[in-house]
């Protein structure tokens, strides 16, 4: 009887469970607490910063100091060719090589770039991070420039020119009429210049640019100790590498008239740079008083530059204050979409709310909860955080931390602001317009 018992399907099924559930208690570890942002460099200048999060997939990137702002005359346009050329085959891989062994592990290089700098980033699991190291590094360091497969990527750089919006239009004229040179060379490569650009070219731009002082590898998923080892796999030129000419802001305009039914203006002063943090962070609260546009689809826009437009007329537009900020300029104003016949009462009333935009104590309370939203929800996405927190630390030399936004945002007072929109409305205007320009005003008539 009690050898028949033990054999029963009840006592095994509970054996069974009981069996497991020591199993378990004796795999059972504790989840490691995340490691803060950490931060270090290297004898050859190398940055190495990382966040620990101990989560599945990790984040990769090399952010270098580099982009359309250190473009001259001659090689004009040098950085989206760049940028439409990462993944090339290098000195060690081939392209086929490189594509089809990431994406076998669910991993894809993407490359970015702003007027100051260029990321190259790798998202993988962490089991998968020792092999898309070395693609990575491998792509920043040894980019090889073969000229069949520089003529083969000409058609995606056209297809990416013709891409271009025209609303991305209006903010690069925008940029060359404040700057000309320098933050004034655009993201795009100009047409005329399409196929120009030698591989000896790109080899001297990358090897002049592309050093260890201007050089940050960031990581969101790793370990700062292992992430410093993989950082010392760059094989990139010492030094800091030429430095860049300060860019003085002019106020002119740019047109393109293209015809169609609608314009699209981008105005804009100039506002100290993102190295001035205080008065960034008013320039930034500012920017989100005016009104950044709708925050919710099919919404209508919020902010006092939408109020004035819309009292001025009735058409359809859209308008939301814009406020690129670079390390040491920065630009402060508003990007308007109207039709064409209407455009010329919209900008005009636009232009006078910058020029009287007032702030109270409670706008000001809003946009900083507003501000610190944004801020903080960067921190959610490894993609973003990986770019900001590489291009704060070669263009700032220092990282805001994210416990720290708060902080630094409520010290910032309503006095501030105020300074901020006194200084906005004393300030000339550039303008950049694109599209019917039949009633768009001249800049120096606003």
């Amino acid at each position: 009887m009690a050898s028949r018992f033990v054999k029963s399907p009840v006592v095994q099924t509970t054996a069974k469970r009981q069996y497991a559930a020591q199993a378990v208690a004796k795999t059972e570890h504790v989840v490691p607490k995340p490691e803060a942002l950490k931060v270090s460099t290297l004898k050859n200048g190398v940055i190495v910063a990382s966040i620990e999060n101990h989560g599945p997939v990790t984040s990769l990137g090399v952010v270098v100091k580099a982009g359309s702002r250190n473009e001259s005359y001659e090689n004009s346009g040098i950085s989206h060719m760049l940028r439409v050329s990462s993944g090339l085959a290098t000195k060690n891989n081939t392209a086929f090589g490189i594509t089809r062994n990431l994406q076998q592990a669910g991993a894809g290089l993407v490359c970015t770039q702003g007027r100051e700098h260029t990321l190259y980033s790798v998202q993988t699991t962490r089991n998968n991070t020792d092999m898309a190291v070395d693609y990575l590094t491998d792509i920043v360091s040894n980019q090889a420039f073969k000229p069949w497969e520089l003529g083969d990527n000409l058609p995606r750089l056209k297809l990416e020119l013709a891409q271009v919006s025209p609303s991305a239009q209006a903010l690069e004229l925008l940029h060359l009429a404040s700057f000309r040179t320098g933050l004034g060379n655009s993201l795009f490569c100009a047409g005329h210049k399409v196929g120009s650009h030698t591989p000896a070219q790109l080899q001297q731009f990358v090897a002049k640019h592309y050093t260890t002082g201007r050089t940050a590898v960031v990581g969101v998923g790793v370990s700062h100790a292992a992430l410093t080892k993989y950082a010392e796999l760059l094989n990139l030129e010492e030094g800091a590498g030429p430095s860049s000419l300060a860019s003085k802001f002019n106020a002119g305009e740019e047109r393109r008239e293209t015809g169609g039914s609608l314009a699209y203006v981008a105005l804009a002063a100039s506002v100290p740079g993102a190295t001035s943090v205080k008065e960034a962070l008013a320039c930034m609260l500012l920017q989100r008083i005016l009104g950044m546009g709708a925050q919710i689809k099919r919404g209508n826009g919020q902010g006092k530059l939408a109020k004035a437009a819309a009292a001025a007329s009735a058409s359809n537009h859209s308008v939301g204050a814009i406020g690129p900020m670079y390390s040491d300029s920065g630009l402060l104003g508003a990007l308007i979409v109207a039709e064409g016949g209407a455009a010329g009462k919209v900008v005009s009333a636009v232009a006078a709310a910058l020029r009287s935009a007032s702030v109270t104590e409670a706008e000001v309370a809003a946009a900083k909860k507003n501000l610190i939203a944004d801020v903080l929800s960067v921190q959610d996405n490894a993609a973003s955080l990986i770019e900001d927190i590489g291009t704060q630390v070669l263009l700032a030399g220092d990282v805001i931390q994210a416990n720290k936004v708060p902080e630094l945002v409520s010290g910032v007072s309503v006095a501030d602001v105020q300074a901020a929109a006194k200084r906005l409305a004393g300030s000339k205007l550039s303008m950049g317009a694109v599209g019917n320009l039949s009633t768009t005003p001249y800049v120096d008539s606003l």
